[in-house]
C-alpha cells in the first residue's frame, strides 16, 4: 500500500465533503450551486485514487524480489551470478510419429520397431537403435525414454543398402 497516494484520495475526499456542505455553512440554506456540484464529482474520485493508492506498491519498503519494482532488488539481482546454460533444446516432439530409415514406413511414438520392416528405431536424441522395456521405449545404453535420453550424439552404423540399390522385396524376380 503506497500511503502517500491513500493519503491523496482521503484528502480528495474531505475536499468532495467540504465542498459539499460549504454552501450549508455560509448561507445557511440548501441549494445546489457549482461548489456543491464539484464536491459530488470530487468524492467518487477521491475513493478511487484511495483504492489505486492501496494497490500500489510502497516504494519505501522492500518487496519480495523486487516484484513491484523495489530499488534493492536490482542490487540483488546484479550480485548474482549468470545462469547455468540449459542443456540444448530438444528439436523434436517426443510424441511426435517417426519415418522408419529403412522402408520410410511412420513409426508412432511408442514402438521401438518398424511395423512393416520390424527393424529397431533410432533414438532421436542419440541416434542409437530403442528397445522395448515393458511398456517403454527405452535407450539401451542409458535406460531411459526416448524423451529423457542423455546420452552423447553416436554416429548411426552403416545402413546394408548402398545408395544404389533397392530394398529385397522390390527387386524383380527375373
Amino acid at each position: 500500500m503506497n500511503r502517500s497516494i491513500a493519503l491523496l484520495g482521503i484528502v480528495v475526499i474531505v475536499l468532495g465533503f467540504a465542498l459539499i456542505a460549504y454552501p450549508i455553512a455560509v448561507n445557511g440554506s440548501e441549494q445546489l450551486d457549482l461548489e456543491q456540484e464539484s464536491g459530488f464529482l470530487a468524492t467518487p474520485v477521491g475513493l478511487v485514487i484511495v483504492m489505486l493508492g492501496a494497490l500500489a506498491p510502497d516504494p519505501e519498503r522492500t518487496t519480495v524480489g523486487g516484484t513491484f519494482g523495489s530499488s534493492d532488488a536490482n542490487v540483488y539481482r546484479t550480485s548474482r551470478g549468470s545462469p547455468v546454460e540449459a542443456r540444448e533444446k530438444r528439436v523434436f516432439n517426443p510424441h511426435a510419429p517417426v519415418d522408419c530409415r529403412y522402408c520410410r514406413t511412420p513409426i508412432t511414438a511408442d514402438l521401438a520397431t518398424c511395423p512393416r520392416c520390424a527393424r529397431p528405431r533410432d533414438c532421436r536424441s542419440c541416434g542409437r537403435p530403442l528397445e522395448m522395456v515393458g511398456t517403454q521405449v527405452t535407450c539401451p545404453t542409458c535406460r531411459r525414454t526416448e524423451a529423457f535420453c542423455n546420452c552423447a550424439w553416436s554416429a548411426r552404423p552403416p545402413t546394408a543398402m548402398t545408395a544404389g540399390s533397392t530394398p529385397a522385396y522390390r527387386r524383380r524376380r527375373v
